[in-house]
């Protein structure tokens, strides 16, 4: 998620949190953020439990891959990405493109 990494001032000045959902456990994150530092929290959902909850309104996401979500300061989901393979990243000219447009 290194874009999201380039990105993450962009989406803080846009009083936004980024919080990304994978379906890994908390030691295999530890060691991915120990290679690759993340300014935003990566949280675990391993066995794929809570991304399961959403297949009723999200036909098209696959278990197992990673969520980004666009949280503002309210606790509000403003942007979410529901990764269809486990490298895909989110193109983050649209959510910000979103994001501005919510602020403006």
């Amino acid at each position: 998620m290194a874009q999201l990494r380039h990105d993450y001032a962009k989406f803080q000045a846009l009083n936004t949190e980024v919080l990304v959902m994978v379906p890994n456990g908390p030691r295999m994150i530890a060691r991915y953020i120990e290679r690759h530092p993340t300014p935003y929290p990566i949280l675990s959902d391993k066995g794929s439990a809570v991304a399961g909850q959403y297949l009723q309104v999200k036909k098209f996401f696959a278990l197992g891959t990673p969520s980004v979500f666009l949280v503002d300061r309210a606790g509000r989901i403003r942007y979410a990405h529901y990764a269809s393979s486990m490298i895909e990243e989110p193109d983050n000219r649209e959510s910000l493109a979103v994001l501005e447009g919510l602020a403006g």
